[in-house]
């Protein structure tokens, strides 16, 4: 289960100070209330250097990689009840940094062989992620170049792990590798699950527009989300903080906090990679995943706020389960722009540790 776990998810291409003024009117003075306002109107168009890091250790060992890209945010329409906000991708270059390097080959060669996509994606009046409008036009584009590199994908692990899980005697012929690369694309593919993988940036980046807090003061608010593959929903508590930016500046942050119910997210975790890989975890895996899972998301972002642009933005989304940890960062920085905002070179994204 391993490898074919491992190489499908990674070839599955997923805070500051207050205004100045006097002593005694800061401490007499009310929280100063910041909105962010949604940016869109017809025409729009931002563009981003962005900049993914992934790092996986378990009992297999460590493995690192970078994912880095031009990504150009377009509104191409606005009606009374919404826009619709068009995402494209540009120079989409691919390091295995540690680990994996027959994985870095594969992945390489998908992003070759991807045709020119773009996303279309629905907000509503708000400026909200909706829903990805295409995502049936995605599937018919991405099917193909996903069972390919899913087939060479379990040839490889086959080869390192002595045999195809079902196949008899642990030997698979041509024939078997293809049906099961087959199956997994099927599941990988499936508008729901393939909509919400592809459609995760984007949500991220629309998901906090119109946002209304008391600079300085947290906020704690009690939600539910869809889990994948229409498997449940997954209960998080989402800590939202909103601070200005330096004295004078037109700029404020916003940082969130977004634990989710450990044995739910166990749950819809294990039945998920049941489901897309189609073996059954054990029941000793099934136990530790039980024990230990944890998902954690952290956010910034810095906007302006006459104009609610989005400057720079990082997601982190650190999961541990089954003695192993996996983290995931996501870092957005406008370009065709002076804010003089830039990336710390901090290295390798770090785990946030579990409460």
């Amino acid at each position: 289960m391993q490898y074919i776990t491992r190489a499908g998810a990674a070839l599955a291409l997923l805070l500051a100070l207050a205004w100045p003024g006097p002593a005694a009117a800061r401490k007499n003075a009310p929280p100063e209330v910041i909105e962010w306002v949604a940016p869109w109107r017809e025409g729009v168009t931002l563009r981003y250097a962005t900049e993914s890091d992934d790092v996986a250790i378990d009992a297999d060992g460590k493995e690192r990689s970078r994912t880095t890209a031009i990504e150009t945010i377009r509104i191409t329409a606005a009606h009374d009840d919404g826009f619709v906000q068009e995402w494209r991708f540009a120079d989409a270059r691919y390091e295995q940094l540690e680990g994996g390097s027959e994985q870095e080959a594969l992945v390489r060669q998908a992003l070759e062989s991807l045709p020119d996509l773009a996303l279309e994606v629905d907000l509503d009046a708000s400026g909200n992620f909706r829903r990805l409008r295409n995502v049936d036009q995605l599937v018919d584009a991405l099917r193909p170049v996903l069972l390919d590199v899913f087939e060479q994908a379990l040839q490889s692990g086959i080869r390192a792990g002595g045999g195809l899980p079902g196949a008899a005697d642990g030997e698979a012929t041509p024939a078997d590798v293809r049906l099961a690369a087959a199956g997994i694309a099927d599941r990988m593919t499936r508008p729901d699950f393939l909509g919400a993988l592809l459609s995760r940036d984007a949500a991220a980046y629309n998901d906090l527009f119109g946002a209304v807090l008391k600079a300085g003061v947290p906020l704690d608010v009690d939600i539910e989300m869809d889990g994948p593959l229409g498997l449940g929903q997954m209960p998080a508590r989402v800590t939202l903080l909103m601070t200005p930016g330096a004295p004078g500046s037109d700029e404020a942050v916003l940082d969130w906090t977004t634990r989710f119910s450990r044995e739910k997210s166990a749950e819809i975790a294990l039945a998920a990679a049941e489901h897309l890989y189609g073996i059954g975890a054990s029941d000793d895996e099934r136990a530790q995943v039980m024990a230990d899972m944890s998902i954690i998301d952290t956010g910034h972002a810095r906007f302006r706020r006459s104009t609610g642009v989005p400057l720079m933005m990082e997601t982190l989304r650190t999961v541990q389960a089954a003695g192993g940890h996996w983290v995931e960062r996501r870092r957005m920085r406008l370009l065709d722009d002076t804010h003089g905002h830039a990336w710390p070179d901090d290295g390798e994204p770090r785990p946030v540790a579990a409460p």
